[in-house]
């Protein structure tokens, strides 16, 4: 227990040195996540955002991440596209898992929606990015957002973060409908 309220503040503490721009909450049945998402650099046609993460599970399991997106907007396509890598670190029934792996975010927000937004996302690592007791690591989800205001966002989604552990086989350590807020500052 005491190890994950270390990580935990010490993520906190390195996300507020960072200025962190998003906070973001989901909570499912079984699982809470926390992410941080701070710019690292901002360019003309998009930014370089840094990320921290922890998800805990109602069976103790824990998945912490860390990521190096680009993020890209467009005003003649109402699109956010987020591409890049994420670093997982977790613990699953007694089994320790390592993984880098690439992928995405892509949220459609068309202003005619009136602030709903449909959105998307999936991360890969395979065996050979995948280490410590993993096999491989798959993270993917889609949700239903709504911009209340410029600063906050609520959503409603799916998400599945599935691994493969040597002689094992498949565990999913989350897997489920949940509820999210997103906090812009």
């Amino acid at each position: 227990m005491y190890p994950r309220i270390i990580f935990l503040t010490m993520m906190l503490f390195m996300s507020a040195m960072a200025s962190a721009e998003d906070a973001e909450i989901t909570l499912g049945n079984n699982s809470a996540r926390f992410m941080y998402i701070t710019e690292a650099f901002g360019q003309d046609f998009g930014r370089l955002e840094m990320e921290a993460g922890v998800l805990y599970t109602e069976d103790s399991d824990y998945l912490a991440n860390l990521g190096l997106l680009v993020r890209g907007e467009s005003v003649s396509v109402p699109m956010i596209v987020s591409l890049g890598a994420r670093a997982y670190l977790a613990e699953v029934q007694n089994y320790t898992v390592g993984a880098i792996a690439i992928g995405g975010d892509l949220l459609f927000n068309p202003e005619i929606w009136g602030g709903v937004g449909i959105g998307a996302n999936y991360y890969v690592a395979p065996g050979v990015v995948a280490f410590s007791d993993a096999k491989d690591l798959q993270e993917y989800g889609f949700y239903l957002s709504y911009q209340i205001t410029q600063q906050a966002r609520v959503a409603l989604g799916y998400r599945v973060i599935d691994v493969e552990v040597n002689n094992v086989g498949d565990i999913q350590l989350d897997k489920g409908g949940y509820f999210g807020l997103n906090l812009n500052f």
